[in-house]
């Protein structure tokens, strides 16, 4: 028989373990059960100006009471290793018509490049320490001249790029033997838009194209002069003329496309041969029409005979927009004298834009142009002037650093591949708008072409698709940007006032 235990003995060992868990609670943490630990590991990508580094965060969390452990490891990117100066040669071949009917506006754009060239080995040369020498070539206005001096450039003075040419005539011939070498051919003034819609690898163009002038100049008639004449865009009249060589017809072409798309009527489309001595016919037919507003696309010395025979003949309108060449020429205005007054002009934008819109560097950069400018020719750079500078500045600044950063090397394959990756943001430019190049492998439209070719868009190759021109006025001898308002320096004036004698 098993007896059973005593209540007595049963009662002491009752107490013996409540004595044993008070003593254990008293005794502190010993008897209590361990906190949980949860350990989270975070990894991050930290850049710096000099290097890239990998930080590997550890974090661990102790409740309760909660305690923070942070251990933090850097592997730092091994610091950019740049070559001798010794080994990177730059050399440019600056090829402009620099004599014949387009020597102003040609003259005027070399100088501008060139000077970007001079301000950037005044600093040391690209990155700091590698100069840049170039070469001056005058391809006399003439195709057949640019042709051969863009091969004597590539050929005998062993460029690796070619900047030019002002002209589209120009553009579309010399380009041809750059792409025949293999050779870079940076344009920085040239608009038609079949120059990058060949498909050609070594063509790069900052520059806005043709047509995209013909939509900014309609978008500012529905956007500005529309709404000071007190008018809808369906019941102005607007005439659209040109000179029928690749630069007039197709700015012409982007004309009529928006103005067919914003339902603006047009009263008259015709072109006139770019060598014309004679407009009288075109202006009386323009006089029989009477347009509102007159869309005009010409070269300088067309320009100035149209605007004298309009004078003669007693044409009036409520407004002219004219897009480039011609109408942005400081020497059309001296020919012109006050004509030109309340005059627009389409283009890239003169250096008189909204300064507070551009980054503090590039602001920098322009205001010491124009100041270099204005000290070797006498007079204020405009428009041409400033693509010349401000599309080179974009190569000397953005391209080639990547070139030798990237790839240790300048070459023409080195310059296109890092052309292709850089990507500016509004701001980042002396012009204002952006730099984003279309590779061959994507074709792409341009920011007003998505605009207006959306049912038929252009394919374009090598065109900065993030380029865009902007409207300007003429007052007191300088192109004021006036549109769109980001960038603008002054209010546009519309009408004409009665003092023009162009004046309706």
């Amino acid at each position: 028989m098993t007896s059973k235990p005593s209540q007595t003995l049963i009662a002491i060992l009752a107490v013996l373990i409540i004595i044993a868990g008070v003593g254990g609670y008293f005794a502190g943490s010993s008897a209590v059960p361990p906190p949980k630990t949860v350990t989270s590991v975070v990894t991050q990508t930290v850049t710096t100006t000099a290097a890239a580094a990998t930080v590997t965060v550890t974090t661990t969390v102790t409740k309760p009471p909660q305690t923070v452990t942070v251990t933090v490891t850097a592997t730092p990117t091994p610091p950019i290793t740049l070559p001798p100066p010794e080994a990177i040669q730059i050399k440019i071949g600056l090829l402009f018509p620099l004599t014949g009917a387009w020597a102003p506006l040609g003259t005027d754009q070399m100088t501008g490049a060139r000077i970007a060239i001079d301000m950037i080995n005044e600093q040391g040369g690209v990155l700091g320490r590698y100069k840049v020498s170039y070469v001056i070539a005058d391809c006399k206005s003439d195709v057949a001249v640019a042709t051969a001096e863009a091969e004597r450039l590539i050929t005998m003075d062993k460029v690796q790029i070619i900047v030019g040419s002002y002209a589209s005539p120009l553009l579309l011939a010399a380009s041809e033997v750059a792409e025949k070498y293999k050779t870079i051919y940076w344009e920085v003034g040239a608009i038609t838009d079949s120059a990058t819609l060949r498909g050609f690898k070594y063509l790069l163009r900052p520059q806005p194209i043709g047509g995209d002038f013909g939509f900014q100049s309609v978008l500012f008639i529905r956007d500005v002069v529309a709404k000071s004449l007190g008018k809808d865009v369906k019941d102005l009249k607007v005439a659209i003329i040109y000179e029928d060589g690749p630069y007039g017809t197709s700015v012409a072409k982007g004309n009529k496309l928006m103005a067919d798309k914003l339902g603006i009527p047009v009263v008259l489309y015709e072109g006139y041969p770019t060598a014309a001595t004679d407009l009288s016919s075109l202006i009386m037919k323009l006089k029989a029409v009477s347009p509102d507003i007159i869309l005009h696309t010409g070269y300088y010395s067309d320009t100035v005979l149209f605007f004298r025979q309009a004078k003669e003949l007693g044409l009036k309108f409520k407004a002219y927009i004219a897009h480039g060449a011609g109408g942005g020429l400081p020497a059309t205005y001296q020919a012109l004298g006050k004509d030109m007054e309340y005059m627009f002009n389409v283009d890239p934008p003169s250096p008189y834009l909204k300064y507070e819109a551009l980054e503090p560097d590039v602001r920098e950069a322009l205001l010491k142009f124009i100041e270099k400018f204005k000290a070797e020719r006498g007079y204020e750079p405009m428009t041409h002037a400033h693509m010349g500078f401000s599309h080179t500045w974009i190569l000397l600044t953005k391209v080639l650093p990547q070139a030798i950063i990237k790839y240790g090397s300048v070459t023409p394959d080195t310059i296109r591949m890092a052309a292709l990756e850089i990507n500016v943001p509004e701001g980042g430019t002396t012009m204002g708008y952006g730099v984003k190049f279309a590779p061959p492998e994507a074709p792409e439209d341009t920011l007003l072409g998505k605009v207006g070719r959306v049912e038929s868009p252009q394919l374009h190759v090598g065109q900065n698709v993030l380029s865009y021109p902007v409207v300007m006025q003429w007052r007191e001898g300088r192109l004021l940007v006036v549109y769109p308002e980001k960038f603008a320096a002054a209010k546009a004036v519309v009408p004409l006032p009665p003092e023009s004698p162009y004046a309706r």
